[in-house]
């Protein structure tokens, strides 16, 4: 001891306050392993999101529910607006590309190596069903479900796949080709678009019994193309590229979007055009197509952005980072 006389200095006092904050502390983490020595081990648990995890689509059924899929077979359901996620197990273990929804209890989603799994429970249960494949490689999209319970799936070696049984079987309308469709879209019943590489692109005017190839416009890669009506449509693609029709795919037109970031996904929000890509970058484009502006969702968010769908006062977005965009503001949801 430092003191003299027999009393405590201020270095006395602070050692002992020292030791003693320690000894209590000791104790106290002597009682956690003690209680956790009698109950077993206790593993921490996940949150549904994590930082780690990728979503590659997503789709909006209703109101307040939203499905997105991603890395790893990875499907996640939220009822109340993004506030809160749940993990829906799939056993499905490769990326999963693409999710769209009949209803609040029926959709179906797809991913590489050609895995197309459905749900008639709300997602509860999911359930892998058999596609037609190829032989050489197989990786599904994007999927787009319609009325009645059709719907078509496309991706590598030309796949174009159309099932009208809620997901349940499926068969192939196209020839296996090199190239890939990235995207598919039916402006009305009996009209049809894909969009693939090298600014390829086809038409079936029989809703999508036969196809015939459209001149390419471009030879940068379409990823995404969207219709508003029978006749107004816009495609997007790699390095800013951005295509428009106004008379139902008779002729297309390049708009420049004011920026050469890679776009992935297009929707029309009922009333604007809305194109997400690279580094938070999004694009917005008039009615008519006349005009066009490029922009970040947010200056602390430059993740790359794979899909967009309208919810009705905004949009929804997926990729390295999940949230919605509405009024000019980003919203993100769901790390945990």
């Amino acid at each position: 001891m430092t003191a003299t006389g027999g009393g405590l200095g201020a270095l006395d006092i602070l050692i002992l306050v020292v030791v003693g904050t320690g000894l209590v502390a000791a104790a106290v983490q002597s009682e956690k392993i003690v209680m956790n020595a009698s109950n077993g081990p206790v593993e921490p648990v996940p949150p549904a999101i994590e930082w780690r995890d990728q979503f590659l689509g997503v789709t909006v059924p209703e109101s307040d529910l939203v499905w997105m899929v991603g890395s790893h077979g990875k499907i996640v359901r939220s009822r109340d607006g993004g506030q809160s996620w749940s993990v829906q197990p799939t056993g499905v273990t490769v990326n999963l590309q693409d999710i769209d929804a009949w209803d609040p209890e029926r959709a179906v989603a797809v991913g590489n190596d050609g895995i197309v799994v459905v749900t008639s429970d709300g997602g509860e249960t999911w359930t892998q069903v058999s596609v037609p494949r190829s032989e050489i490689t197989n990786k599904l999209i994007r999927v787009r479900c319609l009325d009645g319970g059709t719907a078509w799936a496309v991706g590598v070696m030309g796949m174009i796949l159309f099932s009208e049984d809620w997901g349940s079987s499926w068969v192939r309308r196209s020839s296996e080709v090199d190239v890939a469709w990235n995207d598919i879209a039916f402006p009305d019943d009996e009209n049809a678009w894909v969009v693939g590489e090298f600014g390829s692109m086809m038409h079936s005017a029989d809703g999508g019994v036969t196809w015939q190839e459209v001149e390419p416009t471009s030879e940068r890669s379409l990823m995404a193309i969207s219709f508003r009506d029978s006749l107004s449509g816009v495609a997007v693609g790699l390095d800013g590229l951005v295509l428009g029709t106004v008379d139902g795919g008779l002729s297309w037109s390049t708009i420049d979007a004011g920026t050469p970031l890679h776009l992935f996904d297009v929707v029309w929000n009922q009333t604007e055009w809305i194109a997400v890509g690279g580094l938070g970058v999004v694009v917005t484009g008039s009615p008519d197509g006349d005009s066009w502006r490029a922009q970040r969702m947010s200056d602390n968010d430059l993740a790359w952005h794979t899909a967009v769908v309208s919810t009705g006062d905004g949009v929804f977005v997926v990729g390295a980072s999940q949230g919605f965009w509405r009024a000019g503001t980003w919203i993100p949801v769901g790390r945990g």
